[in-house]
């Protein structure tokens, strides 16, 4: 029977975006938001994910260590290097407005944007030592969770 490391950068980020949807359902202090803004973000969070699985397919595993034997650049990824992060955070950042969460809004921004940068960066540094010279051409191009405004390097 073999043994499994634990893959600490995916089980911190489902840690916190769980707790965040949690924290989001729960709080109770309300502000005034607009409802419909936040449910725009969570079908608009939800759309990318699925646009994302359509191009991963069997590599979508949950693991930070890439499983496919070729760099993913087409589809949502010729915009960002990490568009699967980054409709985890839209979908997170949604359901904090829908639910008038403020504690939500903060663990958004203070826990789960920042916990899925640094899966994201273990991500690149994975991929960097897989692919080499194509990763570092292909990140050279693309933006890390946001689409790339100006070329150049970020």
């Amino acid at each position: 029977m073999s043994r499994r490391s634990v893959d600490l950068p995916s089980l911190q980020m489902v840690l916190v975006f769980t707790a965040n949807v949690f924290i989001s359902l729960w709080d109770k202090t309300e502000v005034p938001t607009f409802r419909i803004f936040g449910e725009a973000l969570i079908l608009l969070g939800a759309i990318l994910f699925a646009y994302v699985l359509a191009y991963l397919r069997s590599g979508f595993f949950g693991e930070t260590e890439p499983k496919l034997d070729r760099l993913i650049t087409d589809g949502p990824y010729r915009f960002c290097r990490h568009p699967l992060y980054l409709s985890f955070i839209v979908i997170a950042f949604g359901l904090d407005l829908a639910f008038g969460s403020v504690s939500g809004v903060a663990l958004t921004f203070l826990l789960s944007i920042p916990s899925a940068a640094y899966r994201a960066r273990v991500e690149d540094r994975l991929l960097s030592e897989r692919f080499g010279e194509e990763w570092e051409d292909y990140s050279e191009r693309v933006g890390f969770l946001l689409p790339k405004l100006v070329g150049g390097r970020e």
